[in-house]
């Protein structure tokens, strides 16, 4: 695709996920590349400052074989936040946004100094540039007419999904965790709906970050301090069947909760 039909196609995205309608981007992305899908992803970003968000971070999804395979993709991917995404556990979120909810649990980084170029970030280093970390939750939106139809780079461009990102309890003495063996598990009303282990975010919570670092740098840009970052779910999104409580934990250290109404 030429720069014209990249723009036109970021275009369509940002008006297409205001109207918050259910968005049929498929035909319109059916020939997009992955290294295309990045180009619109920012392009993306870039129009929603100018309309007058504001950028807050990003996002590391699909972090195993069995998720980013099936759709063709190289390796895991990553994503945009915005300020209007950030919430506080305890939110609550109206009728209608987002059109179809599902929650992951994640910790969420928040950046204490940039992890700019110049140097290979590994899941020890990356940690030097982290200021807290938080359980957290990613609420997503399969905010598509046919999300089954929607390819790897069509998710790239959109986000992946992302809606809202929800901070949580902040973890004290966090260096110290043995990240990859965490347990973590979502529930509404009380019930559980999914759950899983820190290994399946690239092995651990700091792998993928310093992934993301390494990745940022490699596309021209990085993360800065003061960044939010959501680092990986411990499980595939769990959509929920309807309104209620929903809540994301990790054993022992907190949790996160919202309510859909």
């Amino acid at each position: 695709m030429n720069s014209q039909e990249l723009a036109a196609l970021a275009d369509t995205i940002v008006a297409q996920r205001a109207s918050k309608k259910p968005m049929d981007i498929i035909a319109a992305t059916a020939n997009l590349s992955e290294a295309d899908a990045y180009k619109v992803q920012f392009l993306v970003h870039d129009k929603i400052e100018a309309a007058g968000d504001t950028f807050a971070g990003w996002k590391v999804a699909l972090t195993l074989p069995t998720q980013y395979e099936p759709l063709k993709l190289s390796g895991p991917v990553f994503a945009g936040l915005f300020k209007s995404g950030l919430r506080q556990s305890g939110a609550v979120f109206e009728p209608g946004y987002p059109i179809k909810p599902g929650i992951e649990p994640e910790l969420v980084a928040r950046m204490g100094k940039d992890a700019g170029p110049g140097t290979t970030y590994t899941a020890d280093t990356i940690k030097d540039h982290v200021a807290n970390l938080y359980c957290g939750m990613e609420l997503v939106d399969n905010r598509y007419a046919d999300v089954t139809k929607m390819s790897g780079p069509a998710r790239i461009a959109d986000d992946v999904l992302q809606a809202a990102c929800v901070i949580g309890t902040e973890i004290k003495d966090w260096k110290k965790l043995d990240f990859a063996n965490l347990k973590g598990r979502s529930l509404l009303d009380g019930k559980e709906i999914a759950n899983g282990s820190g290994s399946a975010v690239m092995g651990s919570a700091m792998i993928s970050l310093a992934w993301l670092a390494n990745k940022l740098v490699s596309h021209g840009k990085h993360l800065r301090a003061g960044d939010v970052i959501l680092t990986g779910s411990v499980h595939p999104p769990a959509f929920l069947g309807g309104k209620g409580v929903a809540r994301t934990e990790f054993e022992g250290l907190g949790g996160t909760e919202i309510t859909i109404k």
